[in-house]
């Protein structure tokens, strides 16, 4: 049950901290090294376009897009380890999601002007960062994590 407290003083751990953790390691995985992938321009079958698009991609922004991708796997692999610093992982990784597809929205060099489905792509990745980032604090607050 939902509040009940381990032997390590931390409250049990729901049922749907696994499902939600297991699926976000899948997104995240799964996304991360399609990024990867495209940034290395080994991506099959990727258009011109999105090759011309990662390929133009200065330093920083692959740095930034490194942290949100690298940074949201580890931050799950915490969150199914019940650890608080998931907490502060999540957060840097919402940062780094929403502050580089933000300045790329304001620079005109988003993706997302490129097609509806890259619009919805990134909206739905910036929701579940929303998401998760919410889950992990409330999964802290509730004494889950350690």
């Amino acid at each position: 049950m939902a509040g009940d407290v381990g032997s390590s003083g931390t409250a049990k751990a729901p049922w749907h901290l696994w499902v939600i953790g297991l699926l976000a390691l899948l997104w995240y995985v799964s996304g991360t090294a399609t990024i990867q992938l495209a940034q290395l321009g080994k991506l099959p079958g990727i258009t011109p376009d999105e090759a011309a698009y990662y390929a133009a991609k200065p330093a920083w922004a692959i740095m930034v897009t490194a942290v949100g991708t690298y940074g949201s796997v580890l931050a799950t692999i915490l969150l199914l380890l019940r650890r608080k610093a998931s907490v502060v992982l999540f957060a840097l990784a919402l940062a780094a999601v929403l502050g580089g597809n933000g300045v790329e929205l304001i620079e005109g060099t988003s993706r997302a002007y490129a097609n509806t489905g890259a619009a919805f792509a990134i909206a739905a990745i910036a929701a579940i960062a929303i998401g998760l980032a919410l889950y992990a604090r409330a999964m802290r607050m509730r004494d889950v994590l350690h």
